[in-house]
């Protein structure tokens, strides 16, 4: 529980701001865990477990004669940038599912 206290605020820090510094993987095992156990998200989360469980690292291309290491280098940064703002999205999309399931359970709404 500990872990799951000190560890949220720097990822919620990392997810909401302009922070580009990379979320790493035992960040990502946090936020699946968060969503598994409904600590957080009070039983929306589980439902964006899938999302996270599917997204795939970035894989370099194969190096041929006709694409240079910069382009390959470029290819692997656009899919580790493209992986970072999906898990963002999903860290972001569960947060506003639970903040409007705390609405309607307080307001009726």
């Amino acid at each position: 529980m500990t872990k799951i206290k000190t560890g949220f605020r720097p990822l919620f820090d990392k997810m909401v701001g302009t922070n580009l510094t990379p979320i790493t993987e035992e960040e990502v095992e946090l936020l699946m865990f968060m969503l598994r156990s409904d600590i957080i998200f009070d039983g929306t989360g589980q439902q964006y477990l899938p999302m996270l469980e599917g997204l795939e690292q970035a894989v370099p291309l194969e190096l041929k004669d006709e694409i240079s290491q910069e382009l390959v280098d470029q290819d692997t940064q656009r899919q580790e940038q493209d992986r970072q703002m999906q898990i963002r999205t999903v860290f972001l999309t569960a947060m506003k599912e639970s903040m409007l399931q705390e609405l309607k359970v307080r307001y009726g709404i």
